[in-house]
């Protein structure tokens, strides 16, 4: 079933609408004795999704008591069901009861179902002259989309959005105006409208995504996806923000909004890391491990320590970032922590033996990882094993660009050289 031709059953449908009444009639009409037990079936059976026997139990209501109200929901839940006493049952209805309305908008609906448009228009006509009501003008900018009416569907449907503003209507309008009328700009004005004033409801902000995405437009998806996460700080919406400031090049816009935001401060350590703003990824980092004890944030304290002092590497800053890295390499088998230990290590001559074993763990996770091997050539290069420490860097070919790599290879070059 098309989405529109879903929408133009629901809009038609009245499956319940007369819940009020029933509970009314229990309460105070009894006409026999078992029937208020039977209300109460009939509504579980509603209430749990069981249609089927819902109308059964209706049905049997209506016979035993004849009130309009059981034979509405019969009547509604047989069209709802697309049985085929649908429109007998109507009919009934509407001979019993011709002024009752909800008869006749199920009669529009089952004209629909059959493709009897004329006569389901004439019908909707008839009853909006009576009852301009926002159902019944909806029902009839329904009747027009079916029938591809569109300039029609509008005009009905902003009709019953004067008189009922909801976010269905909204968007129903939305639909006619983008898809089909090819009035994208008045279609935004509606959407846009709607979320400053009303705000931004999931159907809306979702539906101002989807058009600027299409178009391309970042700056417009950013704006919407903040509307959302106003109402719905959800990580994935927050990851998103940051996606597509990042996309746009404007890291400092999204540090700006998690540092607003207080929440995801993972992704805030990250882009501080990324722009090299190290004592406040350090500061952070530590804060986050100070409350949680996750050894991530260890392993993260000590990278940014090192990144912090990395000129002035004193014995006391090499115990700090080696203790912090000590409990997380025992611990975690996280490759990232492992390689720059072991780097830490061979690059300032602590222990290149225990380095490059820390290097060969890293490796065993990640055997490809070009920083690893780098690191492991270095590792071999400080032992004088310079022609197993070339072979490993030939992984590189000529595609390099990592200033640090280069200097490995020619001091490696250097060494071979100079062995005898």
């Amino acid at each position: 079933m098309s989405r529109y031709y879903s929408l133009i059953v629901i809009a038609f449908l009245c499956v319940g609408c007369s819940t009020k009444e029933i509970v009314y009639t229990q309460t105070t009409q009894k006409v026999f004795e078992e029937e208020d037990n039977l209300i109460f079936k009939a509504l579980d059976f509603q209430q749990r999704g069981d249609f089927v026997n819902a109308k059964k139990v209706y049905f049997e209501l209506y016979d035993r008591s004849q009130k309009k109200v059981y034979l509405s929901e019969v009547a509604g839940l047989s069209f709802m069901l697309g049985e085929k006493d649908a429109m007998n049952l109507i009919a009934e209805g509407i001979k019993k009861y011709p002024e009752d309305k909800n008869f006749r908008r199920l009669l529009v609906g089952q004209y629909v179902k059959e493709k009897r448009y004329e006569e389901a228009e004439k019908e909707i006509l008839k009853l909006v002259s009576e009852d301009k009501s926002g159902q019944h003008l909806s029902i009839a900018g329904n009747l027009y989309l079916q029938m591809k009416a569109y300039d029609h569907a509008l005009k009905y449907f902003e009709s019953a959005y004067k008189v009922e503003p909801s976010e269905g209507l909204l968007l129903n309008i939305v639909d006619l105006l983008y898809r089909f009328l090819n009035r994208k700009d008045d279609a935004l004005s509606y959407l846009e409208t709607y979320s400053a004033m009303e705000g931004c409801g999931n159907g809306v902000c979702f539906k101002l995504i989807e058009i600027y995405g299409k178009d391309r437009n970042v700056k417009g998806l950013i704006a919407s996806y903040k509307k959302l996460y106003k109402d719905n700080p959800a990580e994935e919406f927050a990851k998103k923000i940051v996606e597509l400031l990042l996309y746009t090049k404007d890291t400092k816009g999204a540090i700006t909004f998690l540092e607003k935001s207080g929440r995801h401060l993972d992704m805030l350590v990250q882009l501080y890391a990324t722009q090299k703003r190290f004592q406040e990824a350090y500061t952070l980092a530590k804060r986050l491990y100070d409350e949680s004890k996750n050894l991530d944030y260890l392993g993260k304290m000590a990278i940014y320590e090192y990144e912090l002092n990395k000129t002035n590497l004193t014995p006391e800053v090499i115990r700090s970032i080696s203790d912090k890295f000590e409990s997380v390499t025992s611990l975690l088998r996280d490759s990232v922590y492992l390689n720059y230990y072991g780097y830490l290590l061979i690059d300032h001559d602590i222990d290149v033996e225990k380095g490059i074993a820390l290097v060969q763990r890293a490796l065993e996770l990640e055997p490809n990882s070009p920083f690893y091997l780098d690191s492991l050539a270095w590792g071999l290069y400080k032992q004088g094993k310079c022609f197993e420490a070339n072979e490993i860097m030939k992984f590189f070919g000529e595609q390099i660009y990592e200033e640090e790599v280069l200097e490995h290879i020619e001091a490696i070059k250097k060494c071979l050289k100079e062995k005898p």
